[in-house]
């Protein structure tokens, strides 16, 4: 949902696309090569953040030919933690649609990859249904989660 608001915001010319922050966590694909291409070429600072194993971001397979569920693809860039996402923990930047650095080289067997790792990104669930919202602050600041814990939008 948040790549394709994004999109829709930068098309209609709600906001500047150089004013888009699009950061998403475990996002299938939502588009094709040409969806993928515009979020490229219009939304500078646009990732996707990938848990290991993460079923999800491989939803649908592009390997998968289905008529209208065929030639989905990601826009760049991916962010992919290969690890527990503690605070500290490296991750790998490819800046290239579906690359094969990342978490594309878990395609090949969708019976490999979690649906745990989809429901926990940097140790927290993101379940809201199950665990609500705690640190909720309508009007507070953002939480130190926001502050520490994605220290790679801090280089960007």
């Amino acid at each position: 949902m948040a790549s394709l608001s994004a999109g829709y915001i930068a098309f209609m010319g709600y906001f500047p696309a150089s004013q888009i922050k699009l950061v998403t966590y475990g996002q299938p694909r939502v588009g094709d090569l040409a969806y993928a291409n515009y979020i490229d070429s219009t939304i500078p600072f646009a990732y996707r953040v990938v848990h290991k194993d993460d079923m999800v971001p491989h939803l649908p397979p592009i390997w998968l030919e289905m008529g209208d569920w065929s030639n989905y693809t990601h826009h760049k860039s991916e962010i992919w933690y290969n690890n527990n996402m503690a605070v500290g923990q490296p991750y790998v930047e490819c800046d290239v649609n579906e690359s094969n650095q990342c978490s594309n080289q878990l395609e090949g067997n969708l019976f490999d990859l979690s649906t745990i790792d989809h429901d926990y990104y940097f140790n927290i669930s993101v379940g809201f249904s199950v665990d609500g919202c705690p640190n909720y602050n309508p009007g507070g600041r953002a939480s130190h989660v926001g502050e520490t814990r994605h220290k790679f939008m801090l280089k960007h």
